[in-house]
């Protein structure tokens, strides 16, 4: 991907400018309570950053700078409460990393940061299910019903999700799952 270059550039631009700037990835920061504040997207059940536009379909970095930026202020369009009603990266997710139940602010394991009432993943699980599969899953991301291109159908769906109100979440879900959104595709064509 790009990011990485884009990253350096604009640290670059900055410093140019006279302000001090560091491109970095997940290393120096955690990037999505960073792209939260900044108003980008909300946290998913998948633990994922999930956007109006692309749902989890994104990948971060960051740049941080002394340059004095208006910063902008956390957005809400209805995630967090359509999650609670959805669960499909739950159900989906092969070694069970990521909770049906609901937000608590514990751990699940030695690599979470604990204290932010949230769905944690069990990272660990993720991961080692990665190692010995050889390859990563995706389930979380291939079936969160955020993750659609522009259409008639998807736009509509999401000025639902977008009203809050909540009323037809549990139904929104079934319709994604009567459509066979999300589901896995047989690599043998069956």
């Amino acid at each position: 991907s790009r990011m990485v270059f884009t990253a350096c550039c604009l640290a670059e631009f900055l410093r140019n400018l006279g302000f001090k700037a560091i491109a970095c990835g997940n290393d120096t920061a955690l990037s999505i309570p960073l792209a939260i504040d900044a108003g980008l997207g909300e946290l998913g059940r998948n633990g994922l950053l999930i956007t109006e536009k692309y749902g989890p379909r994104v990948r971060l970095c960051k740049v941080l700078t002394n340059a004095p930026l208006v910063p902008d202020e956390p957005i809400e369009f209805g995630v967090r409460r359509f999650c609670e009603v959805c669960k499909k990266c739950a159900t989906t997710c092969p070694p069970g990393a990521i909770s049906e139940g609901g937000m608590i602010s514990e751990g699940v394991c030695k690599s979470n940061n604990p204290g932010i009432l949230k769905w944690y993943v069990d990272v660990e699980k993720c991961l080692n299910f990665w190692h010995h599969n050889r390859t990563s899953c995706s389930n979380c991301i291939r079936s969160c019903p955020f993750n659609k291109p522009e259409h008639l159908i998807h736009d509509a769906a999401r000025i639902f999700i977008k009203a809050k109100s909540g009323l037809l979440d549990w139904a929104l879900v079934k319709i994604d799952d009567t459509l066979g959104y999300g589901k896995q595709k047989s690599v043998h064509g069956r």
